[in-house]
Formats: structure tokens, sequence, C-alpha cells
């Protein structure tokens, strides 16, 4: 019985994990190059303190992969991205993993 409960406290914790991530995908326009994405992927990471930031020049999107719970919003990342210099259109937090960059346009769509 012990043993029992111990799986289920595991399995329970297991899916509050997985339903805790979270991702934030927005359009970046103005990017014209691997230095504009680099300046972009750059003040991310800075912003946030995460590692899992991807940029994409060619696609036009950033998205954030979040490790940890965060206070960081859309209109955080709206304005990181401004003072960064590029105009911003679409945000949107997504309670999945974002794996490249075309699957994470086709889930912002979806808003």
């Amino acid at each position: 019985m012990k043993k029992f409960l111990i799986f289920i406290f595991s399995f329970l914790m297991l899916q509050t994990a997985i339903k805790a991530e979270i991702a934030m995908i927005g359009v970046v326009d103005g990017m014209v190059c691997m230095a504009c994405q680099a300046k972009v992927e750059k003040e991310l990471k800075a912003a946030t303190g995460e590692g899992n930031v991807e940029v994409s020049w060619p696609e036009g999107v950033a998205f954030i992969n979040f490790e940890n719970t965060t206070n960081f919003s859309e209109e955080d990342f709206k304005k990181v991205i401004e003072n960064a210099g590029f105009a911003v259109g679409k945000v949107a937090t997504l309670d999945e993993k974002i794996i490249d960059p075309k699957s994470g346009l086709i889930s912002l769509n979806k808003f």
C-alpha cells in the first residue's frame, strides 16, 4: 500500500511539472541578418535569465522555453524586443514546449 501511495504521489507531481511548462513566442519584425538574431537573443536571455531562448531571423520569430516559473509577461517580451530596436507582432504564452521556430509559428497562429 505504501508503494502505491508513493507511486500516486510521484505521478501527480510529474503531471504538475509537465503542466507547469510555459513557453512564450513572438513575431519580431525587422531582423535581416544573423547579427540581428544574436542581438535579440542576447537581450531576451539577459532579461529573463533563461538559457532556453531561440531566435530565428528567417522566420522572424523569437521564443523562450521557461525552465522555472516566471513573472516575465508578454508585455515584458514586447519591451525587450522594442528596446533592442525591432518591431513586435503577435506574442503568445503557451502551455507547451516549443521545439523549433516553424512549429512555434504554427502554435502562434492558433491565437
